[in-house]
């Protein structure tokens, strides 16, 4: 019996629905591909009908996946849209979400996998969840006294979740549209990024903005605008302490002591203005003159002297630990999806890391 027979036999209706969704396809457009009609997918996708090997294989190579990967066992693949928090720009369409929460729903086996192998950091997010019933501020503070630090400036924010035991991942650049999303899996947190975002500054923000809700919104339906204003509220809270923040902001509009701040806090000047308007430091007519003149000058979408960019680590250094009994190939091979695609972005980085750690070694 061929591969593709086999696939058929054992076919899995959730992996068409995960492999069309990644790669942004409706299921008009797929059917077009492979000669058949819109009904007969989604026949397919509900499980009522069981497509032929020579189908199975024409909808494998159609979405670039192997046809083993349609057969592959497995519950809960596709992450369900209302379980996640979406950090969205307006014009996020539902395509782009889904398309995310299958690259998500992929990572999530990735890590699976890897856990066999590599001890990841504990989760420290999923204690802190009893803080939601305090009002944010207070949550904020707590987040930081339980985690040991200091009510100064984060260094690295993606490197803190990391070590606190969240999955960090990139956001595709075709998904641009979304500038982050977060939902837990079997105890741990998994949260998804922009990273080649203009403003590294506002990338910071979105992942404090995630562990808002992960700490926030565990029990709560995503989506809720009033959700994502309290998360907003916690990531300005945990990335700029008040009574710190308080100390250092200006009474009145001071552009160069607010980019001085800027540098210092690694935050962007409109969350800077904005946390001091909330504190009382800066005036309503002041917050207001500040995003006049940010909009005017074409920094409210992109600043200058941005901090450096925030990559996550975690998954290539267990990548790493496991390469001498598992290539990206072998990998892929026994995911039956394409490891290297999904994770480009941190692999394209690590690489970069090292050659430049190479590159240095051979200076000195």
């Amino acid at each position: 019996m061929s591969g593709g027979h086999l696939a058929a036999q054992l076919f899995n209706p959730e992996r068409l629905t995960l492999a069309r969704e990644f790669r942004g396809l409706t299921k008009t457009a797929l059917a077009r591909r492979v000669d058949k009609t819109p009904s007969a997918l989604t026949q397919f996708e509900m499980g009522q009908v069981r497509p032929d090997g020579s189908t199975l294989s024409a909808l494998a190579l159609a979405l670039g996946f192997p046809v083993q990967f349609f057969a592959r066992e497995g519950s809960r693949l596709v992450i369900p849209l209302d379980s996640c928090s979406f950090r969205s720009l307006r014009s996020a369409s539902q395509r782009d979400r889904r398309r995310l929460l299958a690259s998500g729903s992929m990572v999530r086996e990735l890590v699976a996998f890897l856990e066999q192998y590599v001890d990841f950091p504990p989760d420290a997010v999923s204690p802190l969840s009893g803080l939601a019933d305090t009002d944010i501020e207070s949550c904020a503070a707590e987040v930081r006294r339980q985690w040991g630090l200091s009510s100064g400036p984060i260094p690295n924010m993606v490197k803190l979740l990391e070590s606190r035991g969240v999955i960090v991942a990139p956001i595709q650049a075709n998904c641009a549209s979304v500038d982050a999303f977060s939902f837990w899996f079997e105890g741990r947190a998994l949260v998804m990024l922009v990273l080649d975002k203009k403003s590294p500054s506002r990338s910071r923000f979105d992942a404090a903005h995630e562990l808002g809700h992960l700490v926030l919104h565990n029990d709560a339906s995503p989506g809720d605008p009033v959700l994502e204003r309290e998360a907003d509220r916690f990531a300005a809270a945990f990335l700029l302490p008040a009574a710190a923040y308080a100390r250092e902001c200006p009474t009145r509009l001071d552009w160069p002591c607010l980019r001085e701040l800027k540098k210092r806090w690694r935050v962007s000047l409109a969350a800077l203005v904005r946390r001091g308007r909330d504190l009382g430091r800066l005036s309503d007519a002041s917050y207001r003159r500040a995003f006049t003149y940010l909009n005017a000058t074409g920094e409210r979408k992109n600043e200058r002297d941005e901090p450096p960019r925030e990559h996550p680590v975690l998954l290539s250094q267990a990548l790493e630990v496991i390469r001498d009994d598992w290539s990206l190939k072998d990998l892929s091979g026994e995911l039956r999806f394409p490891v290297q695609e999904i994770l480009s972005d941190i692999l394209d980085e690590a690489e970069t890391t090292a050659t430049q750690a190479e590159e240095q070694r051979e200076d000195d």
